[in-house]
């Protein structure tokens, strides 16, 4: 009977697993609880790609508390965020959709603790990851109960019953561990697990199911219509990286949602609006819609008209062909402006791919939306995603550097003899006569003048709130004709700078977008002469004929005239 090993103290190398005659591992997609420092929680896609390159499987297990700290204690919510988690890692690892996650019930309960507990745990844990796919590490006694109150399809059978009379194989058991802390595959303690039936989880046997009536292989089927407005600004060069999901929070079509976006007054737009497979295009993906303030330049945008972040997975499964039709506009543009179609599932980790609002959030630190909400439907998306993604991720552009100090002769002659690691260990950067380049995965190569690097210096390099540049530098002309100033965006903000001031100041957020509103530079307002200033509960910044201030509740733009302070309207400029 072949058998899988599972273990968590420490990685093993792949070959020695195979060498000892296993065919694969349980694998724990969770952190090490507090106090305990796993070697191999949870599996990352570098360790589970070489698993699978010798032709070993891999299943999906969650467990990140244990004994009084056990995550199924939390009940429902608590299943919830587990899974939302055990999901994020199974992705980030490279797991396909439609394969079992298995929540594990570490332990021999009572049936009161079954009861009022360990149910709404894996009610909670089916709500993220859909019933059939939701899996339960138990004892057989747990299988029995499992399957009366409907709460799990897939099982992993251990022997922590108390009673050994039933630690014979469950029938409806897919794997079963029969022995614990007794074997060592490369000086590792390892359990050792025998298989059940054909289909056990194991990732190689995802298959998306087999279409229905009316379903489309490829693409799907909608209605596209063009009302392209004004809500929109130059992305100033920014290279997108980013496919960002959003809700409405609030009743609506694609045509009522898209109207209400084409009045610059209302200061939001999306690229698209989507509802009831109408697709409606609102702003030109080469632009810049105003939906995620500061990492506008860089996204695209798409909003699920008449939805909210409060739906449950079954609301979002009511829409399943939106859901679908949006996973379409994500690839189509990913192929289009050349980032990865990789989708970035809660928790989230920094980089190219799709994402929604609260990745904006959570990773970037921009604003504080937390759209699509936590019930979203990863699994069934990221599997559409796949589908429509077909041929895997793009390889990165090598001497991108080199490319950008190319396509910048201005910066002069190489100060420094190849190129320098920054503090996160990731990017890149060099050092030229007339400024530097800066490099990032997430946002490419872009050169920096020395007329803005003075206060990209003094607010901490991309290390500080301004983050790496995300666009390459434009030379703003003046009414006469002649430069005016200068102006480069970044991850956190703009910087701006005109000629005949003596440094450049940044503008983001709430600030900036009122700013912009207003006509940029060329408005009533000027350029900018400070960096925002902590106000009375909010902030301010001053500029060359007034000043915003921004508060929880308003942003208001204000111009001084004859030494006496005249409030400007939102749609003034």
């Amino acid at each position: 009977m072949a058998e899988l090993i599972d273990f968590s103290a420490a990685l093993i190398e792949p070959q020695a697993i195979k060498d000892a005659g296993y065919v694969g591992v349980v694998g724990y997609f969770s952190d090490s609880r507090p106090g305990t420092n796993f070697g191999a929680k949870p599996l990352t896609r570098e360790y589970c790609d070489r698993l699978r390159a010798v032709g070993l499987e891999i299943v999906t297990n969650y467990q990140y508390g244990k004994g009084d700290t056990a995550d199924w204690k939390g009940g429902y919510d608590a299943g919830v965020h587990h899974a939302q988690i055990a999901l994020g890692y199974h992705f980030a690892a490279g797991g396909p959709g439609f394969r079992p996650l298995y929540a594990s019930v570490d332990s021999n309960p009572s049936l009161h603790e079954w009861n009022s507990l360990i149910v709404p745990f894996l009610r909670g844990w089916a709500s993220v990851v859909g019933l059939e796919w939701t899996g339960m590490y138990g004892n057989a006694r747990c299988i029995d109960w499992a399957l009366e109150d409907g709460v799990a399809t897939w099982f992993w059978q251990h022997n922590w019953s108390g009673d050994p009379s039933i630690n014979d194989d469950h029938p409806a058991a897919h794997i079963h561990q029969i022995r614990i802390d007794r074997d060592r595959v490369g000086g590792v303690v390892v359990d050792v697990n025998t298989i059940l039936a054909d289909d056990y989880g194991q990732w190689s046997k995802a298959t998306p199911p087999a279409p229905g009536p009316g379903d489309e292989v490829n693409r799907p089927e909608y209605v596209e219509l063009d009302r392209m407005g004004n809500s929109a600004s130059s992305r100033h060069g920014a290279r997108v990286v980013n496919f960002l999901l959003h809700t409405q929070e609030g009743n609506g079509t694609a045509e009522s949602l898209a109207n209400y976006l084409n009045n610059p007054r209302n200061g939001v737009s999306y690229h698209y609006t989507l509802h009831d497979r109408v697709v409606v295009n609102v702003v030109d993906t080469d632009l810049a819609s105003w939906s995620v303030l500061d990492a506008n330049p860089y996204t695209i945008n798409l909003c699920f008209a008449g939805s909210r972040a409060a739906w449950s997975r079954n609301d979002w499964l009511l829409i399943r062909d939106d859901i679908r039709i949006a996973a379409w506009f994500a690839v189509q543009d990913a192929r289009k402006y050349d980032f990865e179609p990789h989708v970035i599932v809660p928790p989230y980790e920094r980089r190219e791919g799709i994402s929604d609002h609260r990745y904006v959030t959570d990773c970037l630190g921009i604003g504080t939306h937390t759209d699509v909400g936590p019930n979203f439907p990863w699994d069934v998306f990221v599997a559409d995603v796949h589908e429509f993604a077909g041929s895997g991720p793009r390889q990165p552009v090598p001497n991108a550097i080199d490319d950008s100090a190319a396509a910048n002769p201005w910066l002069g002659s190489r100060i420094t003899d190849g190129e320098l690691g920054v503090p996160d260990g990731i990017g890149r950067r060099a050092h030229f006569e007339h400024g530097h380049i800066y490099w990032h995965p997430d946002t490419g190569a872009h050169a920096i003048p020395e007329a803005l690097w003075a206060t990209y210096a003094e607010l901490g390099w991309e290390t500080g709130p301004l983050g790496y540049p995300v666009t390459e530098r434009t030379v703003l002309d003046g009414p006469d004709g002649r430069p005016w100033g200068v102006v480069q965006g970044f991850q956190g903000g703009a910087l701006y700078r005109r000629l005949s001031s003596e440094r450049a100041y940044r503008v983001h957020g709430a600030i900036r977008d009122r700013w912009n509103r207003t006509g940029f530079e060329s408005g009533p307002l000027g350029w900018p002469e400070s960096d925002e200033l902590p106000w009375d509960g909010g902030a301010y910044q001053d500029f060359e004929h007034g000043r915003v201030y921004w508060t929880p509740d308003q942003t208001l733009a204000m111009i001084s005239v004859g030494g006496v302070d005249i409030p400007l309207g939102d749609g003034e400029g």
